[in-house]
């Protein structure tokens, strides 16, 4: 009964589903809700309701709370997508 338990165990370990990536690959503009030209970390959290805000603070290089279109294209640069102005 232990070893059918164990197994059991076992299998249940490694058949959780995997954690998607989230893809920040996005277009700034459908980013940019209220179209002033900048996306504020509410804006990202509306786009990316599972992503990490680690990704906004890096994006926003000049550290003003607001990541601009050129910040968000080098963004995406730096990480290897293409550019999807």
């Amino acid at each position: 009964m232990k070893k059918l338990l164990f197994a059991l165990a076992f299998a249940l370990l490694f058949c959780q589903p995997v954690a998607a990536k989230t893809n920040y690959n996005v277009c700034f503009n459908s980013l940019d809700a209220d179209v002033d030209g900048r996306m504020s970390k509410g804006e990202f959290l509306v786009a990316f309701s599972d992503g990490d805000t680690s990704v906004f603070d890096q994006a926003d290089t000049d550290k003003d709370g607001l990541v601009s279109h050129e910040e968000w294209e080098a963004y995406k640069t730096s990480q290897g997508f293409e550019n999807h102005e």
